[in-house]
């Protein structure tokens, strides 16, 4: 058998941290990252809150610790401090590689012994805490945009910095995802893939408006929305309002779900942001890029592109999500024949391939491990 060039130590044990294992960006970002590892020869282990995730580390042979990475109270701190002292410990960690700013912070604060290797990701370009956020021997960005922010704001020194965009599993987001058996003539299906917290709860509730401003000239819209948080209740009484004012179920809450990669393959139109729109991508699917840090637009052939250094959040168009912007979008999407939103799909599905496959990520972020190893 060939020699597998990622593949280190078989004593060599990666812990990924993060604030917990639920449905998210950086969370199916870790769920596959893992995986990967894993086949590349990695002990991999995962500490965090919990969450729906912890199922399928488990299917995939991963150990998942439950720590409170996701809260910043003394308690929890001091709390996840000795937790993962005592996971490093008794499985022999060799790296850490952290995910989010609280487990960054504890990973830098708990005397770890010195053999222990320290890395991040930064999965956006977040404010604030500049003094109380941690970054570790390497830092990993998934776009050229966080790349700056890290050196402009943090001041990370860019040779410590290495761009690795987010990696797709291509094989399970793909077109033969959609349970074609749901498809009903006349109905065009609208999925939105977010968490409902703070300003991407607004969003959801922009969209359920302009789905109503639009609805009397295409009443075959449907809309399903996919995801959990604390702006739940609020946008499902939006969407109830729609749909009493109508007398029909037009829009969809489905909660937080596992089967993200059927619901978009069964789609029409997928609108989401970074990781969400790269997995709609990879099922041939159009995406509408509306978030809470910018609006983008239909993405399509022409101005691809354009959205790689943000890693498709529409961050650096510099418009707003409104409901202005996403009637129009929703009007324009309507007006392309088929023949477009087949070639277009198609594209996408092929750009996410050739660029954000996932194992290819997975091993650009094991060379990362093996300089610092050798370091």
């Amino acid at each position: 058998m060939k020699e597998n060039p990622y593949r280190m130590d078989k004593r060599t044990t990666v812990l990924l941290a993060l604030m917990q294992i639920d449905i998210g960006g950086a969370e199916t970002h870790v769920v596959v990252l893992a995986r990967h590892l894993a086949e590349l020869g990695y002990r991999v282990i995962v500490a965090s809150n919990g969450g729906r995730f912890e199922r399928v580390l488990e299917e995939h042979g991963i150990r998942h610790y439950r720590v409170p990475l996701h809260n910043t109270k003394l308690a929890s701190i001091l709390k996840s401090i000795l937790l993962m002292r005592r996971i490093v410990r008794a499985e022999r960690v060799d790296i850490i590689h952290a995910h989010a700013r609280i487990p960054a912070f504890v990973t830098a604060v708990m005397g770890r012994p010195k053999r222990v290797r320290f890395i991040t990701t930064a999965h956006s370009n977040f404010m604030g805490l500049r003094l109380l956020t941690r970054w570790g021997e390497k830092t990993i960005a998934v776009s050229e945009d966080i790349r700056e922010h890290l050196i402009n704001y943090f001041r990370v020194r860019p040779e410590r910095i290495v761009v690795i965009p987010n990696g797709i599993d291509t094989e399970f987001f793909s077109p033969g995802a959609a349970d074609d058996g749901e498809r009903k003539e006349g109905v065009t299906r609208i999925a939105l893939v977010s968490r409902l917290d703070g300003k991407l709860a607004e969003v959801a509730v922009q969209l359920i408006a302009a789905c109503e401003r639009i609805y009397d000239r295409h009443p075959g819209l449907r809309l399903c929305i996919v995801g959990d948080g604390d702006g739940y209740e609020t946008v499902r009484a939006r969407a109830g309002r729609f749909n009493a004012g109508r007398g029909r179920e037009i829009v969809t809450l489905l909660g937080a779900r596992t089967d993200v990669n059927r619901i978009m393959a069964g789609s029409d139109l997928v609108v989401g942001v970074s990781r969400a729109a790269l997995e709609a991508m990879a099922c041939a699917r159009p995406v509408l890029l509306a978030g809470s840090q910018g609006f983008g637009g239909l993405v399509h052939r022409e101005n691809a592109g354009e959205f790689r250094k943000d890693n498709f959040t529409g961050r650096s168009g510099g418009r707003e999500c409104s409901v202005e912007n996403l009637a129009a979008a929703l009007l324009e999407f309507f007006g392309k024949s088929e023949a477009w939103r087949s070639d277009t799909g198609r594209f996408l599905r092929r750009l996410v391939m050739e660029e954000y496959d996932s194992m290819s990520m997975a091993r650009k972020v094991a060379r990362v491990y093996e300089e610092i190893r050798k370091g």
